[in-house]
């Protein structure tokens, strides 16, 4: 028996053994892997020199959870021990992946397999054999492609939802696209387009189609289109503004752009076109260009009527003392009959120029007006046998004016001017003769209305003839002041401007229509008068050698009409007393000048007449006002008692003052109680 004590002698058996772990030692440390044995239990047995060289730590034995918590990564340690615990429960292979820490503290990821070992006696397990293999940089290029794999499906499908995008925006626009190969084929076509095609022409395109084809039947419409699309390929972007479409149907007008379709290569294969109806817009393009051609006419026009009323003012001052003083003279007796009719002709020139002015004044409106209730019909049928023998015998006169319409607010002297204008102007225009009609009658005036007034109801004065007509041209001028198509001394010019002028001083407007060989119809259109019928007032002229009395503040910044219409008055009975202007007047008052009427100018420097009156009526309430002015403005005329438009002659003077002295005897007559 041998002694325990004593050390054993190895046999060739051990050495043989010893050889061939040394020898497997040495091929499993060359592996570049690392490679483990574990006992049944997982507890660690071996692991190769790779592991020491990839974690820098030395073998010693670890069990499974050991090993995890020492260089298996925080967040795959747990999976791991429970994917090997699993293993060992069931007896089949583990397989894992996971990250294992390196002796520089990185992370790599590594493939963990390992395969159980039996007894070939028992068949129960007794070892596990395993391996971790690097996957890192296999693992990196996995991540590396489903990280490009996930851009390019993002890529794809933004592409596609752009693209999807894109084709829902140019279904739905109300912009019409479509592409035609060059034979006209269609290529593509969105809703729009197929919607207006079928709405102009009658038939519903589709892709595919043949467009010239679609409009076999309609040969003009085909033309049309052809050449529009023949446009488009000349190989560079075409855009043009033209109307399409069948007329019975609907024909409007498109803004189309059309560009070249291309294949890969550059050639053009064919062309597509982006296509927007613009008729509304040209309609308002239109009626803006419309209305600045108006405005520039309607400035120029008040221009001309601010300057041509001004004139008219300055001539006016002229005219008074040069009518006042043929008026004189034509009066004296002592003149020979020679120096009468000189007289005569002087003053025949000065009420033709005193026209003149009244009709400039008109244009400008600035003449002094007097707008009362006045009865339309009445009116044009007073003036019957003065527009018959104007009018001649080879035209015939037609006269509708019921009775019984509301009066219009009007001055009726100014009125009756204004259709004697008219009528002249159409007589003119029948140099052999036919039908001149006048009409009077109420009209309602709402939103397009061919007055363009506010809306309400107007009384309508209408003149037409059946004359040679304007044509568009001349019917844009017609109411400039001094055009005339009568030729050289055979008209001023001034009728329809004065007729407009008239009426839109008076709250109304001038409408024309005509054109050539159709006749001329005009219509002047004045409000409805709001106060009640006015009786018609007879105006009693004064008898010029009559001698009044009282005495008279004359006030006027003209002299040579100062001086004029002083001596008037002087022969009418009328002490006056002169001032140059209303400061001078209000001293004259202060310094207690007696005075029964004023008479004074209107527009002049400093105070003017209407504010003189005002002041007077403050100071004397009992003394009169008569106005002198031809030219009408807008201040407060409610102190003036009467008005007298210049030039005027004796008797005007003497009828304006009338009413005036016809109040002072009335007061002379009354007793005393």
């Amino acid at each position: 028996m041998a002694d325990p004590a004593s050390p054993t002698i190895p046999t060739a058996h051990d050495h043989i053994l010893a050889e061939g772990e040394a020898r497997f030692r040495q091929m499993v440390d060359t592996v570049p892997q690392i490679v483990w044995i574990a006992d049944a239990q997982g507890q660690i047995e071996f692991l190769n020199q790779q592991f020491t060289d990839y974690t820098g730590a030395s073998y010693r034995s670890m069990s499974p959870a050991e090993i995890a918590a020492a260089f298996i990564h925080p967040d795959d340690a747990p999976h791991v021990v429970a994917a090997f615990t699993a293993a060992l429960a069931t007896g089949t292979p583990h397989h894992c992946e996971h990250r294992i820490r390196s002796a520089t503290g990185e992370y790599r990821w590594f493939l963990d397999r390992a395969n159980p070992y039996r007894d070939p006696a028992t068949g129960e397990i007794t070892r596990w054999f395993g391996s971790s293999v690097d996957i890192h940089d296999r693992k990196a290029a996995e991540e590396a492609l489903r990280h490009s794999a996930s851009v390019l499906e993002e890529r794809v499908l933004a592409r596609t939802r752009e693209r999807n995008l894109l084709a829902t925006m140019i279904e739905n626009t109300d912009m019409m696209v479509m592409a035609v190969d060059l034979d006209f084929n269609i290529l593509a076509i969105n809703l729009a387009n197929a919607d207006e095609f079928e709405r102009v022409f009658g038939v519903r395109p589709r892709t595919g189609d043949n467009m010239l084809a679609l409009l076999a039947d309609q040969p003009e419409h085909q033309a049309e289109v052809r050449a529009a699309w023949l446009c488009g390929m000349r190989n560079e972007p075409v855009t043009l503004i033209d109307d399409f479409g069948d007329p019975d149907r609907a024909r409007p007008y498109y803004a189309i752009n059309l560009h070249p379709l291309r294949d890969d290569r550059g050639r053009q294969v064919g062309v597509y076109q982006f296509v927007t109806d613009v008729t509304e817009r040209l309609r308002r393009d239109h009626q803006l260009a419309d209305a600045q051609e108006a405005l520039r006419q309607a400035q120029k026009m008040e221009a001309m009527g601010q300057l041509t009323g001004g004139v008219a003012h300055d001539f006016n001052n002229l005219l008074t003392p040069i009518v006042g003083v043929l008026d004189m003279l034509g009066r004296r007796t002592a003149s020979s009959e020679r120096e009468q009719r000189l007289i005569a002709g002087a003053l025949q020139s000065a009420e033709r120029a005193k026209t003149l002015v009244q009709r400039l004044l008109a244009f400008a409106r600035r003449q002094p007006l007097q707008p009362v209730a006045v009865d339309l019909a009445e009116l044009v049928a007073g003036m019957g046998e003065l527009i018959a023998s104007t009018t001649g015998p080879q035209i015939n006169v037609v006269v509708d004016a019921p009775s019984g319409l509301p009066r219009a607010s009007a001055d009726a002297n100014q009125v009756e001017m204004a259709l004697l204008n008219l009528v002249v102007n159409a007589r003119d225009a029948m140099p052999a003769g036919g039908t001149l009609r006048i009409g009077v009658a109420e009209e309602a005036v709402g939103d397009g209305h061919r007055a363009r007034l506010p809306h309400g109801r107007y009384l309508r004065l209408g003149v037409s003839d059946s004359g040679t007509g304007m044509d568009a041209a001349t019917l844009a001028r017609a109411i400039e002041p001094f055009f005339s198509t009568k030729g050289v001394g055979k008209g001023t010019g001034l009728g329809l401007s004065m007729v407009h002028g008239l009426a839109l001083q008076l709250g109304g407007t001038l409408t024309i229509a005509s054109a050539p060989g159709a006749g001329t119809q005009i219509e002047l259109w004045l409000p409805r008068s709001a106060a009640a019928d006015a009786p018609v007032e007879t105006v009693v002229i004064a008898d010029p050698a009559t001698r009044t009395s009282g005495r008279v503040l004359l006030v006027d910044d003209e002299e040579l009409v100062r001086l004029s219409t002083a001596d008037m008055l002087a022969e009418l009975g009328y002490d006056v007393v002169e001032a140059s202007s209303g400061e001078e007047a209000l001293g004259l008052i202060e310094r207690g000048v007696a005075f029964d009427l004023l008479l004074t100018d209107h527009l002049m420097p400093g105070i003017t007449g209407a504010e003189l009156a005002a002041l007077v009526h403050a100071r004397r309430p009992d003394a009169g006002v008569l106005l002198i002015s031809g030219y009408a403005e807008g201040d407060d005329l409610s102190h003036v008692t009467a008005r007298l438009t210049k030039p005027f002659r004796k008797d005007e003077l003497a009828a304006a003052l009338a009413p005036f002295a016809a109040a002072a005897e009335m007061l002379v007559a009354t007793p005393l109680v």
